[in-house]
């Protein structure tokens, strides 16, 4: 007879394995869709990436969509875990809008692949897609609307300044991440330069005013 701590233990196995394999599957979609792009991927090579057979792929996913939205919805939870950790540390608005942008970029250095995905495409791309970038807009929103309650920021539209931002952080991210030579201070520094003081040189304005 079989004991019960052996027949406890045998599930456990199998479900380590599975959980293996579906990461397995989740790395090789990365590379697969990153490289190849969504329509271009086929399930035979993302499974042939994570060497398994299509039949296994198909014992965890039902379609590629599947697999791509809990790839994109892993990537979105893992990034929003690293940005609600500096509510904690900065409350300061200025210094949270520093640590997010940093964070940000870092992500995307370390994580190239992902972000690729993620925001290599426009919102109308993939409804997930659209779900994501949505929800990073309206958490932007929502640190423009607190630090302009604050005085940290001035007032403005948050509603029109969270999408932009989001574009510009998104047209910067997808030109630096090729860019092996930028640092990521100096990106960082630019982007929140542009941030709080925009490009317009009011001092020079103000001279010229007095000129006339």
């Amino acid at each position: 007879m079989q004991s019960t701590e052996g027949s406890l233990a045998a599930p456990t196995r199998v479900q380590r394995r599975r959980d293996q394999t579906r990461r397995d599957l989740l790395a090789a979609a990365q590379r697969i869709l990153a490289n190849k792009g969504y329509h271009s991927a086929k399930v035979a090579d993302i499974a042939r990436e994570a060497q398994v057979g299509v039949g296994t792929f198909y014992l965890y996913y039902r379609t590629k969509e599947a697999l791509f939205t809990e790839l994109v919805e892993e990537t979105a939870r893992i990034f929003k875990l690293q940005l609600e950790a500096l509510t904690v540390s900065a409350l300061d608005p200025r210094e949270h809008a520093r640590l997010s942008i940093e964070t940000f970029f870092r992500f995307a250095r370390e994580h190239r692949e992902l972000f690729r995905i993620v925001f290599g495409h426009g919102a109308e791309f993939h409804d997930v897609v659209r779900r994501v970038q949505a929800g990073f807009v309206a958490d932007v929103r929502a640190t423009l609307q607190h630090g302009m309650e604050r005085g940290a920021f001035r007032r403005n539209r948050s509603d029109v300044l969270a999408p932009a931002l989001i574009g510009l952080s998104d047209r910067v991210l997808s030109w630096w991440i090729e860019q092996d030579a930028v640092p990521l201070e100096d990106v960082t520094t630019a982007v929140l330069d542009f941030f709080f003081h925009g490009v317009g040189n009011e001092s020079a304005l103000k001279r010229r005013r007095g000129r006339a």
